[in-house]
């Protein structure tokens, strides 16, 4: 229970892929992590991959990991190309 599920991620189809650890959802190998910002107008990215465009912008790069904060905007064509894990908390 909370494994990562190794699938290629040019294998796991484009869009949001959630998981839930609390009910013992696993976490699926996805190009980017995404998580919703506390006050809910903007996302923030973890992903290898470099990403452009209006509405992102890179907060932090280091070794390979690129930290973003992307608008809503920004996050709906991102989830038209990419797939993105997000994890949801129950509370």
């Amino acid at each position: 229970m909370g494994k990562i599920l190794e699938f290629p991620a040019d294998r796991v189809s484009k869009g949001v892929h959630a998981y839930t650890p609390e009910m013992g959802e696993r976490k699926v190998n996805t190009q980017i992590e995404a998580r919703l910002s506390h006050c809910g107008d903007h996302y923030f990215l973890n992903t290898k991959l470099e990403l452009k465009g209006r509405g992102i912008k890179l907060l932090e790069s280091e070794n390979e990991n690129n930290r973003y904060m992307v608008t809503w905007r920004a996050f709906d064509k991102l989830k038209e190309t990419y797939s993105i894990g997000m994890k949801l908390y129950l509370d």
